[in-house]
Parts: structure tokens; C-alpha cells; sequence
């Protein structure tokens, strides 16, 4: 069995399922509680978030009859930066010898040692590479004498992995291994098509929205915006209700086309807990105020973003994941502002059909993504051959994507996964000072 566990700004989610003889992942199980310690991705309240992990196992426990251990954990939150940066070799007799595979691999892995101030480098993305000045996605095969490899390396801040690591194992749990939440939901909503053709995945979270970029197979840009659906709820508050209120109207009623509101409707809260009594709110003032954040705070921030990446003119289609997706209108208002096709990002990709249809819901891409990577890594057999360790961690990681573009994916998982290994492992060290006793700095 294997664990995915995401500790999101409104929600907890931790699911439980297997890989199929067929390469599918059954769900067995999953449990849910409110994510009271998190905020914008943030651990703020220790306790807090430990008791929402808890509530989440101990529901995911009496569901199956079977305990959780090991978990999976995603990683995002507004502190995860990113900075681009190349690196170099001289190859000798480079003319007369190909590039072998663990010449790049040890590229990669040597920029996961990058120094950054006051934080850790969580995850190494190969961009290109230029082999004696020709560029290529692919220079494994090549001969050359100088190779450059340019990088998009991943920064998290030092305190805030410490404190998502310690979340996890004060709830009685084992961290197997970090992984960056856009690529998790990812593997949950995009088809591999889309993925070789060029696609951007925006994940609109309740405290942040990801947004990852394919091309060619692989991710070529990542960045985390610290907006989310959480703005959107506290604008609709301010018409005059409380928060849990406001969040159900955004979700029941809401819209974001204010041309198609009427503003002849209103919506009743009665007995509002704010005023104790009915409360009327115009379905066009509703949609306004969902239409101005969702567009100005949201979208056009992520458009700017694609368009600083250089990759917008490579998009064939935008998919639009997490709870912003369950939002009326939002996917003609991205057409809008994208002028690319867009779909909702339904998580379920990799499943069998019996998947709940509970859960064919945006809000659980990031949970059952991390679900079916946790299948893929746990459940590949054990074959004894003669190989590297490099080339093992490599192969796995070319059947967790499942991508055709073999070598691409195998160059990028290798990097992203044993950088956050490392780093896991470093951190859980860190953890415990010479007296035994658990901390955080």
C-alpha cells in the first residue's frame, strides 16, 4: 500500500491506494480534515497542522482497517522560489567520445550543492544544453568537448521544509519523500499528449496558485504565485457574512462572468450568523467581486508569468486545476484572457474506473497526484541487473511519468528526486539535537 498526504491551506487530504497488475492505481481509501496551521502554504500553527494530519490518518485508518505509515508529502507554499542558472564541463577528447548518460546525470546532481542564502535547493529542472554551441534537449548520444547545461533550480526556504518534515513525523508518520505539489497534480490531469505538445497547468489552491509548464514531455517552468482562492472568499465576506458562508456561496452560487449573472436574483443567507438574520446578495454583485479577483489577482498574473517564460507561443492548451476550477466561468474567462483552449483539470488520470466519484474533483489533483506517484515508486518490482544506482532511480522515475520522451523525463525525475531525498534526509538529521530531543530552530 502507499500514502499520499497533502497539507494544503484549507484542506488535509491523505489517500491510500495500490498499483493493478495493469499499471493502474485502485484508491482504497482516503480521509479529509480541516487545515486550520497553513496558510498561503504555510506552516504557521505546529500543533494545528499536526492535528489535522492526525484527524486525516485516523479517517483514512478506519475506512481500510489498515494503518498509515509512510506517506508521500507535497510541497509548495509561497516561500518555494525558483532561479535559472548554467553549468559547464570540459569533456577530454571530447570529439572522439559520446556523452554518455551519468556524465549528465552528475551535472545535474552537482548543481543540487548550489548555495543559496537562507534556503535549499528542493528540486534541479535541466532546461537545454549546448554542445559545443549546437543546442539540444538531448545530448546524451552527441560528441562534443564543452557542454553547458542551463538549469531551472527550485529554492525552499530552510525553516519552512523543517517545519512541514516535523508535521509529519510528530503525527506518527515516516516521510518516504518530498515532492513539488504542481508536478503531483500533474501526474493526476494531464494526458501525456499533452504534455508533448505544450500545456501550462495553473493549480488554484486556497492560499497559492501553481503553475507548471510542459514542453516536449517535460517541465521546463514552474513558480508559485502566493494568491489563491482565499482572497476570493474574503472579498465576498466583506458583503456582509462570515467566512464559512462566504466560502459556500462562492462555491454554490459564484461566478466568474458577471455577464451572465442576473442581477435581478438574490440569494438569501438566512439567519446569517454575522447578523443574525436574512442577508440578500445580488447574484451580479457576486459575480463582480469573483470576476475582479479572479481575473486581475489570478489569471493576468499567471499570463504575465507564462509570457515572462518565454513558452506562451509553445502552449497548445491551458488546464486549470484545484479549487479555483470549481468556479462557474472560469474556463471561458482563462479563454479570454489566454486566447489558448482551456479545460478543467478533472484528477483521475492513471486510475481505474472504480475511482470515488467524490473525488473527481479539481481540490484533490494535488492528493490523488501524489497518491499515484507513491503507486509507481513503491510498486516497481525488484529486477537484480548489473547497473548503476544513478541508471536504477532513472528507470523508475521514466515509468512514474510515464512519458515517451524517455531520456528528457529520466534527466529531470533523476534530479528532482534525489535532490529532495537528500534534502529530506539532511532536514530529518537536523531535527534531532545532541540531547535526542526533537526542534525546530
Amino acid at each position: 500500500m502507499s500514502v499520499g498526504l497533502d497539507i494544503g491551506t484549507t484542506k488535509i487530504v491523505v489517500t491510500m491506494g495500490y498499483l493493478c497488475d495493469d499499471g493502474k492505481v485502485d484508491l482504497c481509501g482516503y480521509g479529509k480534515a480541516p487545515s486550520t496551521g497553513v496558510q498561503y502554504g504555510l506552516v504557521i500553527n505546529l500543533q494545528d497542522t499536526i492535528d489535522g494530519i492526525t484527524k486525516a490518518k485516523q479517517e483514512v485508518e478506519e475506512a481500510t482497517g489498515l494503518p498509515v505509515n509512510d506517506v508521500y508529502v507535497g510541497i509548495a507554499g509561497r516561500h518555494i522560489k525558483s532561479i535559472s542558472c548554467t553549468h559547464t564541463i570540459t569533456r577530454p577528447n571530447g570529439h572522439d567520445v559520446i556523452i554518455r548518460e551519468d556524465e549528465i546525470a552528475k551535472m545535474t546532481a552537482d548543481m543540487e550543492n548550489y548555495v543559496v542564502n537562507n534556503g535549499k535547493v528542493i528540486a534541479v529542472i535541466p532546461q537545454s544544453y549546448l554542445v559545443d554551441g549546437t543546442e539540444t534537449l538531448r545530448p546524451v548520444g552527441m560528441v562534443g568537448q564543452n557542454v553547458t547545461a542551463t538549469y531551472q533550480l527550485i529554492i525552499g526556504d530552510d525553516l519552512e521544509i523543517k517545519k512541514i518534515i516535523k508535521s509529519v513525523k510528530d503525527s506518527g508518520l515516516t516521510m518516504k519523500r518530498l515532492m513539488l505539489e504542481p508536478l503531483a497534480s500533474a501526474i493526476s490531469c494531464l494526458t501525456e499528449e499533452e504534455k508533448r505538445e505544450g500545456v501550462a497547468l495553473i493549480d488554484i489552491g486556497g492560499g497559492t496558485t501553481d503553475l507548471i509548464i510542459y514542453r516536449a514531455g517535460v517541465p521546463v517552468y514552474i513558480r508559485v504565485i502566493p494568491v489563491g482562492g482565499e482572497v476570493i472568499t474574503k472579498d465576498i465576506q466583506s458583503l456582509g457574512m462570515t467566512y464559512e458562508e462566504a466560502e459556500n456561496l462562492k462555491i454554490q452560487h459564484g461566478s466568474c462572468t458577471p455577464e451572465d449573472a442576473d442581477a435581478n436574483h438574490f440569494i438569501n443567507l438566512n439567519n446569517s450568523a454575522y447578523f443574525g438574520q436574512t442577508v440578500k446578495i445580488n447574484a451580479r454583485d457576486l459575480a463582480l467581486v469573483i470576476n475582479a479577483r479572479v481575473k486581475r489577482d489570478i489569471l493576468e498574473v499567471v499570463r504575465a508569468e507564462i509570457e515572462k517564460s518565454g513558452f506562451m507561443g509553445n502552449l497548445m492548451r491551458v488546464v486549470i486545476t484545484g479549487g479555483g476550477g470549481r468556479l462557474a466561468g472560469i474556463k471561458s474567462l482563462a479563454e479570454f484572457i489566454f486566447q489558448k483552449r482551456v479545460r478543467i483539470g478533472i484528477p483521475g488520470m492513471g486510475f481505474t474506473q472504480t475511482l470515488d466519484a467524490s473525488l473527481k474533483d479539481p481540490i484533490y489533483s494535488t492528493s490523488l497526484g501524489l497518491l499515484a506517484y507513491g503507486c509507481k515508486k513503491d510498486g516497481m518490482p525488484y529486477s537484480p541487473r548489473t547497473t548503476t544506482p544513478t541508471q536504477e532511480e532513472d528507470e523508475e522515475d521514466d515509468d512514474i511519468i510515464g512519458s515517451d520522451e524517455v531520456s528528457r523525463s529520466r534527466r529531470f525525475f533523476a534530479g528532482v528526486g534525489k535532490g529532495l531525498a537528500n534534502l529530506a534526509s539532511n532536514i530529518m538529521s537536523s531535527l534531532t539535537d545532541n540531547n535526542g530531543e526533537d526542534g525546530v530552530d
